[in-house]
């Protein structure tokens, strides 16, 4: 009997101790939805999320755990999502104004500017003095570019709650932006005050510093924040900037370093690794590096126009490292055929071809849309060119174990064919103006203008470091292709337009631009402003809009179309026979027969005083040239002096007077559906007054293209950090 009582006493106190190990292991929808606010408040939103899933699930009814779990699905920008569990909510917490604000900011967040504006008005309509409904108010402000309602609405918030850690900080980056830099400080040392123990006030008041110029607080700010929470990322970003900045190249690194070892798919933090080793002079480290970021974001333009740049620097043609780089957009291009853009597919192509000149794909496309656009003579000087590149023996681009790698018959049957088509096309163009005229068309200096392009020394950028140098660079690279301008950039930042106009002037440059970039995170904006080298006299002014995949290079291919647009078509006379004359100018210019030029002598046009176009005086006109028969790089027209003394000779230049006016419709069409034009950019003509007259298609039609135009919303950096304050 003892024994069995003794069993008995065994087993409940085994059943006693299972059942308070169960009680403890499940939580009570109360606890969970306080473990979900304790990670919340430090900013662990999938941590928070699954508590308050959990609480949910403990407990369907919980409409406080639903609002708090719609805010944790808003920050990981789910906003669909974030919908659904607000409308879950408002069944159990009907009148809640937090919850009515959330749904608004989530319709900000998906584009429904309108229902977004009838929500928090219709909060502030019940609730009058409801900050959070005006702080979405400040949003739509900012969102439509209006800083000066946005501070209003943040100044009616403040009054309601004076120490409102949000309306505090907003304050101090509209203000900023407003120029209002004490009242920014103040509204920031306020926010200290208050908060001084939090590290997102820090790290926005690194921000602030930063945006201001003052490095040195915003490293000390930006240390504190991470001093405060270790595991505060952006803080960490936001510092290795700042010691960028500061020329601390070996810091920013260590940082850069220590960021990718907690999270290897930090590509910014490979950008600026690369940027600083760049600094450092150590280019082959540099390139290794971004070559290993963008394997991890192959979308980050601006992190691959650096290495591309720094490869066409540095790194050997026969770098086995160019056929990948070439690779990418070789697939670029073909999806830009695949939309039957003519104009992208030929720019990518150009671009693979500057990684790596020997890709025969690349080649072999491009020369096919060189003879489609009906420029034979080109397209075989591109076939001859593969042929010499694999006469020499260049490595082919096909992958390595491949038939076509190893030399088989395949590649003989296309050598072959190569061949046979460069013997046919020789024997067809036996007859062109060039032959007739004995000249070889693909060896002319054909260089008409030289341009400069500087950017402005600025601040601490939020997304890519350094931009402006990147995109100033990336800019002059996109007329490298161009054989009518000559396009340098200068390597460091100008303090001003005095420093670019003297660099300008000192350099003979007919134009300069200075180019500036608002770069967000899903959007940006290329600024740039034209000048006279000669007189500093502004030319012009240009923005370009890009949002979406391959929105850099968009823009920089439609600053560089904007540029060209603008330039009058000139040439020189390369030889004369009687009244018949040839220039260096033809069908890659969209010449046609008909077309008239003013025969200039040579040394006596400059560019206009106060816009765009050439000068040159009445005296020093000799006569007119009307284009009779056009080549692809040349052309021949008949000259009509204009007195009884020929002092026409080789040198002498000519400008553009006017096209035939079927040909100006023809380029129109050509311009809309993308085909000479695709490959060869046009440019208007201009009379001895300098004004722009007959302009061409890609004038005509050439536009500024907005946010707005594209229905969507400028974002710059600032305003996403006032959105980051949670």
């Amino acid at each position: 009997m003892k024994k069995q009582s003794r069993l008995v006493a065994v087993l409940f106190v085994s059943v006693l101790v299972c059942a308070l190990c169960a009680a403890e292991q499940s939580k009570s929808a109360s606890q969970l939805f306080n473990e979900g606010v304790q990670a919340q408040d430090d900013e662990d939103w999938y941590t928070a999320s699954q508590n308050f899933l959990e609480a949910v699930q403990a407990n369907p009814s919980y409409g406080d755990a639903w609002l708090h779990l719609a805010q944790c699905t808003y920050q990981l920008g789910q906003y669909d999502l974030a919908l659904q569990y607000l409308d879950t909510a408002e069944r159990y917490e009907r009148g809640n104004t937090a919850l009515q604000n959330l749904r608004g900011v989530c319709f900000i967040a998906l584009g429904r500017l309108s229902d977004a504006r009838n929500t928090f008005n219709a909060v502030l309509k019940a609730m009058p003095n409801d900050v959070d409904s005006r702080f979405g108010l400040a949003e739509l402000e900012l969102m439509n570019g209006r800083i000066s309602g946005a501070e209003g609405q943040f100044l009616e918030a403040l009054k309601r709650d004076p120490a409102n850690r949000k309306a505090l900080l907003s304050l101090a980056f509209v203000s900023a932006e407003l120029g209002k830099n004490s009242a920014a400080q103040n509204y920031m040392n306020q926010a200290m005050r208050f908060y001084s123990g939090e590290a997102e006030v820090h790290y926005l008041g690194a921000g602030l510093a930063a945006m201001n110029g003052n490095l040195a607080e915003a490293e000390r700010q930006a240390r504190t924040a991470v001093e405060i929470n270790g595991s505060y990322d952006r803080a960490y970003e936001l510092l290795a900037s700042v010691l960028y900045s500061e020329g601390k190249y070996d810091d920013a690194i260590d940082i850069c370093d220590f960021r990718i070892g907690r999270d290897r798919n930090a590509a910014n933090a490979w950008y600026l690794k690369g940027l600083a080793q760049q600094r450092l002079n150590k280019a082959s480290e540099a390139v290794s590096t971004w070559a290993a970021g963008l394997s991890i974001e192959p979308l980050d333009e601006v992190m691959r126009a650096a290495l591309e740049l720094q490869v066409n620097k540095s790194v050997p043609l026969e770098d086995s490292r160019r056929v990948s780089w070439a690779a990418y957009h070789i697939k670029n291009a073909k999806e830009y055929a695949k939309r039957y853009d003519s104009t992208g597919e030929s720019y990518e192509y150009q671009r693979a071809l500057k990684m790596y000149p020997a890709s025969g794909e690349a080649r072999l496309a491009y020369a096919g849309m060189l003879e489609m656009h009906g420029l034979h003579e080109l397209y075989l000087e591109q076939l001859k060119f593969l042929q010499q590149d694999k006469a020499a023996g260049a490595t082919t681009d096909a992958p390595a174990g491949t038939a076509a790698a190893k030399g088989t018959t395949v590649q003989d049957a296309a050598a072959v064919k190569l061949t046979d088509t460069i013997e046919a096309y020789d024997s067809l163009l036996q007859d062109t103006l060039a032959k007739k005229w004995g000249v070889q068309p693909f060896y002319l200096d054909k260089t008409r203008w030289n341009i400069g392009i500087y950017y402005n020394e600025g601040t601490v950028q939020f997304v890519h470091e350094d931009n402006a140098m990147i995109t100033a660079q990336a800019a002059a690279d996109m007329f490298s292709g161009v054989a009518v301008t000559s396009v340098s950039s200068q390597a460091s930042p100008v303090s001003g337009f005095g420093d670019a106009y003297r660099k300008a002037h000192s350099a003979g440059e007919d134009y300069f631009v200075i180019l500036s970039l608002d770069e967000g995170s899903r959007d940006l904006t290329l600024n740039g402003t034209m000048y006279s080298g000669r007189t500093g006299t502004k030319m012009k002014e240009m923005s370009f809009y890009g949002t979406g995949n391959n929105r850099y290079t968009n823009v920089l291919r439609r600053f560089r179309s904007a540029v060209l647009a603008n330039l009058p078509i000139r040439g020189k006379i390369l030889d004369r026979s009687g009244n018949d004359l040839l220039i260096d100018v033809g069908r890659s210019e969209m010449i046609k027969n008909g077309a008239v030029f003013n025969i200039v002598r040579k040394g006596s046009m400059w560019t206009a005083d106060t816009e765009v176009g050439l000068t040159y005086r009445n005296s020093d006109i000799l006569g007119t040239l009307t284009i009779t028969d056009t080549g692809e790089e040349v052309s021949q027209g008949v000259l009509e002096k204009n007195s009884f003394y020929d002092r026409i000779n080789t040198d002498d230049e000519v400008v553009l007077l006017s096209m035939p006016k079927e040909a100006t419709q023809g380029a129109a069409a050509n311009s809309s559906g993308g085909n000479a034009a695709a490959v060869v950019d046009n440019a208007p003509a201009a009379n001895q007054n300098g004004k722009t007259i007959a302009p061409s298609a890609s004038v005509k039609n050439t536009v500024n293209i907005t946010a707005e135009d594209l229905g969507a919303r400028q974002m710059p950096a600032f305003v996403e950090l006032i959105r980051s304050i949670y």
